[in-house]
């Protein structure tokens, strides 16, 4: 938080009027959160904060200390206390905390983070030992002062500092129209752009609703399963009514705080195709459709057993629609499956004396699972009338593209890509459940949004990257113009300088460019053509000439080991986009990452207009690791293949990695993954995921704007030495 204190004094109370906020997919600087989000101080009790602290991990579930008043009461009695006091959420604290500080995820902070919790009372310009700022030091204060700022804020809307909801201004000399009070609120209190941004990726990653409709979800600490439709949870009123739905093994175990992002929806009372005999009609219960039986002779006629006939009232089955009524001509009321046995083992869904084409086979099992399937000839097809469209998957399916590595949910119709392995592991899917489905089958399945998961920073196991405004003190004193020092995988900057100054980031690039193809399909396995017209680069390419053919394995490791510029554009074209689009999805991956300050406009890293800052290299650095194929190319020292065509004198190639402290053995750490880089407008620039030989900790290491060529690697060297050796570490609690 960068904002001066202000005298609070008490004007009035505008009470707003009602609005509601979808998750947004992406950051619109306008609608940060609404005004009932803000305001919500009833949706939680303590015992909820205390629980979601609990399932953070947090080092604030044990903590205690004075509130304001200077009663002792634990963290989560603070945080809820003030937001009743203030009228004000307890989730916007929780945010702000963090944002901040990192204190939700950080299990061991400092004095100085605690102490300073929500940045109440610190601007830009501030000293800390102002005694002016110093009477607001303390948890118990901080969390008070930023609750009651925003509740301030309400009641002097006329204050001319306080930002207004409908007033255009200018945040970091963009143009900003708040949409709503809070929006206004949260630039008052920070008036930067990339701090709310950083609120809102934190907010929406802990509280947005991001589950696609049809769902099935379980709740972590009972045996009770719910459905996510139209953005509220239904519950099922027995495992037995799930089952006549749905595979409770496609079920998603989700914490119990999470569920509470999702209002209470209608219940599921009744298993499927229930018979259901209300006061008027006797009906067949199709999913939510209750079809009436033209008469009780029909119900017997069909061979429905009496004793499985449910009574209902009006209010058991008050909101259902009602469908098509059923008589005694009616064929196959609940539906069969027709497998074609003569027609390519083709599927079809018999229902109400229709037959609907299934999409892909795989439709059956994942759509009607409780169906009987029975193997016919085509002459039966023309029993039958046929629908014109053919029924595809329901939402919440879960879908992989066959000979591919891109998984789809289905959401409201449409095939939702899950972005990656970390989207998918921390929604809690299961491959097991993955249904198999044809090339043509996907691409007749309209696209909808892809989905991650990785605005939830904790979620995806790295509790620290980018998500907090805490400083970050020099500890290594480094001769270089920006630097940074992380624990990993956790990402907690231990050192650092400059770690937000946007610099250009020369071949560090290429780290984009090797995750983004591999993420795109890029096959190791088979092999693409050089085309000069295409993949010519200047500096530092491969001898090669049009028409020689290499494996794409040797490809990326060419541009990953030995930085080769020719080599980079053959990965970025290997994935049937031009270089055009495949820089666009490069910077769309960015945005969902949270490296807002990273832009690249090339795949070699030559044009300076490829930036980024030290915080962003980190979180790039720390998410392309986890690709094992990539992180075991950084880590080769050398590497030699065969062209498998060649057309030149050189057929043979032996690259070395372009690190020269890979060369040495005596340093007392391990390089265990690096990429170098250098061009006139980037100097050199270096990131290392080392391993301290004294006690196998790993740090990352990241070093930008070298201008020392000749010894561009005596500063890496001596920052990744002391790290190794432990001397840089962050002061502990007092």
């Amino acid at each position: 938080m960068k904002h001066f204190l202000i005298t609070i004094t008490i004007f009035c109370l505008f009470f707003l009027p009602s609005s509601s906020a979808l998750a947004a997919t992406e950051f619109n600087p306008h609608f940060i959160i609404s005004d009932e989000e803000l305001q919500d101080c009833n949706g939680w009790t303590a015992r909820d904060v205390q629980e979601f602290l609990d399932s953070k991990g947090s080092y604030l579930r044990n903590y205690q200390c004075e509130d304001v008043s200077g009663t002792i009461k634990t963290a989560a009695e603070i945080i809820y206390d003030a937001a009743v006091r203030n009228q004000i959420s307890p989730k916007f604290l929780l945010v702000t905390l963090q944002k901040e500080q990192s204190l939700i995820t950080d299990d061991s902070p400092t004095a100085r983070q605690l102490d300073w919790a929500t940045g109440f009372a610190v601007c830009d310009g501030c000293a800390l030992a102002d005694p002016k700022v110093q009477k607001y030091k303390g948890f118990g204060k901080q969390v008070d002062g930023a609750a009651g700022i925003m509740r301030w804020y309400y009641d002097n809307t006329d204050k001319s500092f306080v930002k207004k909801k409908d007033s255009p201004i200018y945040i970091d000399a963009q143009p900003v129209t708040p949409q709503t009070w809070a929006t206004a609120f949260l630039y008052t209190y920070t008036p930067h752009l990339h701090g709310n941004q950083n609120f809102w990726r934190i907010w929406s990653g802990w509280f947005a609703q991001f589950y696609p409709n049809g769902t099935i979800v379980r709740a972590a600490s009972s045996s009770d399963y719910y459905m996510i439709q139209d953005g509220k949870k239904r519950k099922f009123a027995s495992k037995t009514i799930l089952v006549s739905r749905a595979d409770p093994q496609t079920a998603v175990t989700i914490p119990d705080i999470d569920l509470q992002n999702y209002p209470d929806g209608t219940g599921i009372a009744f298993a499927n195709y229930s018979i259901l005999r209300g006061p008027n009609a006797t009906y067949l219960l199709d999913y939510d459709t209750l079809r009436p039986f033209a008469s009780s002779e029909v119900v017997r006629q069909l061979g429905y057993n009496p004793q499985e006939i449910v009574e209902v009232n009006y209010a058991d089955i008050a909101g259902y629609a009602v469908g098509p009524v059923i008589n005694a001509s009616t064929t196959a009321p609940q539906g069969v499956i027709y497998k074609i046995s003569d027609l390519n083992n083709t599927y079809y869904l018999l229902k109400d004396n229709l037959l609907y084409p299934l999409a892909d086979k795989a439709v059956a099992k994942t759509n009607f699972p409780n169906l009987a399937i029975e193997t016919h000839g085509k002459k039966d097809l023309a029993l039958f009338s046929m629908a014109d469209r053919p029924i595809q998957f329901t939402d919440g399916s879960l879908v992989q593209i066959k000979d591919s590595s891109k998984i789809f949910v289905i959401d409201r119709g449409k095939k939702r890509r899950i972005a990656d392995a970390d989207t998918f592991n921390a929604m809690g899917y299961q491959k097991s459940n993955l249904a198999t489905i044809e090339l043509t089958t996907a691409m007749s399945i309209p696209d909808g949004e892809p989905i991650y998961v990785n605005n939830s920073l904790a979620s995806a196991g790295n509790k620290f990257l980018g998500d907090s405004e805490a400083p970050v003190d020099d500890v290594c004193k480094a001769k270089l113009p920006s630097y940074l020092v992380a624990e990993y995988p956790s990402g907690k900057i231990i050192s650092g300088k400059n770690i937000d100054t946007k610099r250009s980031i020369a071949s560090l690039t290429k780290l984009l460019v090797a995750y983004e193809a591999l993420s795109q399909d890029y096959n190791l396995t088979k092999t693409s053509v050089y085309n000069s017209k295409l993949h010519a680069s200047s500096g530092n390419p491969l001898s090669l000439v049009t028409g020689e053919k290499l494996k794409n394995k040797d490809i990326l490791y060419s541009a990953l080991v030995s930085s080769v510029n020719n080599a980079a554009r053959m990965v970025a074209t290997g994935v049937g986009l031009s270089e055009k689009n495949f820089i666009a999805s490069i910077n769309t991956r960015l945005d969902e990452w949270g490296a807002d300050n990273t832009t690249i406009t090339d795949t070699t890293g030559l044009d300076a207009k490829n930036i980024s800052t030290a915080r962003d290299v980190l979180k790039i650095f720390t998410k392309v690791l986890k690709n094992a194929t990539i992180k075991d190319a950084l880590g080769d020292v050398n590497y030699t293949f065969k062209e498998v065509v060649s057309k030149n004198k050189v057929a043979t190639h032996t690259i070395k990695n372009t690190n020269q402290l890979m060369m040495n053995s005596t340093k007392p750490y391990r390089i265990l993954a690096s990429k170098t880089g250098y061009t006139d407008e980037a100097d050199a620039v270096l990131a290392m995921l080392i391993e301290s030989k004294k006690d196998k900790k790993q740090y990352i290491v990241i070093t930008l704007g070298n201008t020392n060529y000749a010894k561009r690697f005596d500063e890496p060297n001596r920052i990744a030495t002391m790290t190794a050796a432990g001397q840089v570490t962050i002061a502990g609690i007092k």
